[in-house]
């Protein structure tokens, strides 16, 4: 049963598959029959009318399915080569602010990662973090696979020794148990559906001994201005950003997964955010905060709030 719903949403894309073309067809011989009338290729040679009566009834509508999935293929395609270069290009001013953050916590790959064993980073995205992994070899885990291009530019520009992309996610990470030396995620924990099963299978796929590196945005301080702004725009956010949620916070999850003292976890808010108004946690502070650093925002200010971290299995 067709609805006016899914006319609206059908009828365009019935008539636009294969490049359908119009032409003039002449009915009867006499003057009052005499009117040109428009026919659609690709629709068994029916009429407009016919068209729109078969939309309708539901007939002549067999490929419709397939129609509709072709072009969900496609806009997906083209959203996830927009993502991608949106991810390579607009988070250059984050990943400059968490330089500083990156250096301390890649630094455990001397201490923690053999050279010649396997590190894995989940949600690799673009690749931002290959200048880390000069020499290693890497599988990077990422579904979107506009991506992968990106990652190997980035990869062969700071002299990784090898990189394979798998497209796959958190939950199921397509390895074998106790495979590898150290497991990476940076600013994925936001995005997958299952936190708790996502480290669960980091701890599986981890060598005894081996690391996991971590650092993800979290919610800011309950009763701050900029955890009201995470809380409202947080739907938004997650429409725009592959499901991002700017509220949670993997912190208790890893330390249930690892166990305490297995885990070496820091937090901090990130720029000139941790001055400003946003993280008051009174209307004097506020007011005070306000006064001192003005209403400027940095870039990216909903993402400083943040935890970063090793935890070994």
């Amino acid at each position: 049963t067709w609805n006016r719903a899914t006319m609206a949403l059908h009828a365009p894309a019935f008539v636009a598959p294969g490049k359908a073309t119009l032409r003039q067809t002449r009915r009867g011989s006499t003057a009052s029959r005499d009117r040109a009338s428009v026919q659609v290729r690709n629709c068994g040679g029916c009429t407009r009318r016919e068209l729109i009566t078969g939309v309708v009834s539901g007939t002549s509508l067999n490929n419709a399915r397939e129609i509709e999935e072709a072009v969900s293929s496609k806009a997906r395609s083209a959203y996830d080569q927009q993502f991608a270069r949106t991810m390579e290009v607009g988070m250059a001013d984050y990943e400059l602010h968490m330089r500083t953050v990156k250096d301390e916590l890649f630094g455990n790959l001397a201490k923690f990662h053999d050279p010649r064993g396997t590190l894995v980073e989940i949600g690799m995205g673009t690749g931002p973090n290959m200048r880390y992994y000069e020499g290693l070899n890497v599988v990077g885990v990422e579904p979107n696979e506009e991506s992968h291009s990106y990652a190997h530019e980035n990869a062969n520009r700071h002299g990784v020794k090898s990189l394979k992309c798998v497209r796959g996610f958190g939950e199921s990470l397509p390895l074998e148990d106790a495979s590898v030396d150290t497991v990476v995620s940076t600013l994925v924990m936001c995005t997958v559906d299952d936190v708790e099963r996502t480290l669960a299978e980091v701890r599986r796929v981890l060598r005894p001994g081996g690391a996991y590196l971590f650092l993800d945005h979290v919610a800011a301080p309950q009763g701050t201005p900029l955890r009201t702004m995470q809380e409202a725009l947080n739907p938004l956010n997650r429409a725009a950003y592959e499901g991002c949620r700017l509220t949670r916070d993997p912190e208790a999850a890893v330390r249930a997964t690892f166990g305490d003292d297995n885990c070496d976890v820091n937090r901090f808010i990130a720029g000139s955010t941790a001055q400003s108004w946003l993280v008051g946690t009174s209307p004097v502070d506020v007011a005070a905060r306000w006064r001192e650093t003005g209403v400027g925002l940095q870039p990216h200010f909903l993402l400083a709030p943040s935890v970063y971290g090793v935890a070994r299995a």
